[in-house]
């Protein structure tokens, strides 16, 4: 069964280890007490967190053909994200991967490995199953570097003009210069409906400071409407006729891991998108679907269905605009 929403992106299989306070030297062994194996990476984490919505995904994915990527292809189809577009490498590279060590305090250390997310181009996407679906999501852009750019420019410029509803985030690389940041990004903004960055991803690409300004930004750059996403003050969203609008977050008393929000809130605004809500609506939607996401340790684990976040958005008090 074909889906309305088509994500693009990364994907990752996550090995989390606890406890571990030290690196062994060369030759040295440390013990860990708990394993946990997850897939991640933003078209995952999304496509998952609105499949338990209940609102279908398909997911174009790129994986090494080894145990880790019918790992994740088995986890998609756990989930029942449609694979049809999935492209298996033949060249030899790994399903990303990365081991997540969590020290005592709670802070975590990662080590990771690119794989087939560094290697994915937009030749090896089937255009016309992409051009089948009503919105098309770009995300995990900064970190594909051979899709990055030109070539997602190009997926998008094939979906808009097919009718679909094309959207487009980021992974907050900090070291990447403002020049890197706008070669990325600029070519893309004006095959874009909604672009969805946080407020340091934004400001990296504009070198503003206020979302207005970020805004206003982006869409003389060619992007239609403009969210960006403020963390625990909520979004602003800009719309093409130059409504502003800054969305509220929800009050949450305990905050359990962060880990995989952003696609959460993602999920929460094309679910709200998709069934014909305002942006302001939608924004307010991925507030409360990002707020119910971090009261549980991982990406979507606190998710249990639409109603639930519905249920929450209905009982729970908004935070002061700022």
């Amino acid at each position: 069964m074909r889906h309305d929403i088509v994500n693009i992106g990364i994907c990752t299989v996550d090995a989390i280890a606890r406890t571990i306070e030290e690196a062994p030297p060369p030759g040295g062994l440390r013990t860990f007490d708990n394993l946990t194996m997850t897939t991640g990476g933003n078209a995952m984490n999304c496509g998952i967190a609105l499949a338990k919505m209940g609102i279908g995904c398909d997911v174009v994915i790129k994986v090494g053909r080894d145990m880790l990527g019918e790992f994740v292809l088995s986890e998609a189809t756990k989930y029942g994200l449609g694979t049809e577009g999935v492209v298996r490498d033949d060249a030899g590279t790994t399903t990303p991967f990365t081991f997540v060590c969590v020290h005592g305090g709670g802070q975590r250390s990662f080590y990771h490995i690119c794989g087939t997310n560094g290697t994915l181009r937009n030749d090896e996407i089937d255009m016309d199953y992409v051009r089948r679906h009503r919105y098309c999501f770009v995300t995990g852009t900064m970190v594909m570097p051979t899709f990055d750019g030109e070539q997602t420019a190009r997926v998008l410029g094939e979906a808009r003009s097919a009718g679909l509803v094309t959207l487009l985030d980021t992974v907050y690389t900090d070291s990447a210069s403002q020049d890197h940041w706008r070669s990325v990004i600029v070519p893309c903004l004006p095959h874009l409906d909604y672009f969805i960055p946080s407020q340091p991803e934004a400001a990296a690409i504009t070198g503003l400071d206020k979302p207005a300004e970020m805004a206003r930004w982006l869409q003389d750059q060619g992007c239609t409407h403009a969210v960006i996403k403020l963390d625990a003050d909520g979004a602003f969203c800009r719309d093409a006729d130059g409504t502003e609008t800054h969305v509220p977050a929800y009050q949450v008393d305990s905050v359990m891991d962060t880990t995989g929000a952003g696609d959460c809130w993602s999920a929460g605004f094309l679910a709200g998108l998709s069934s014909g809500q305002s942006i302001p609506d939608a924004a307010a939607l991925g507030n409360a679907t990002a707020a119910h996401c971090i009261q549980a340790p991982g990406a979507s684990t606190g998710i249990v269905s639409l109603e639930k976040i519905r249920a929450f958005q209905n009982r729970t008090p908004r935070r002061a605009n700022p």
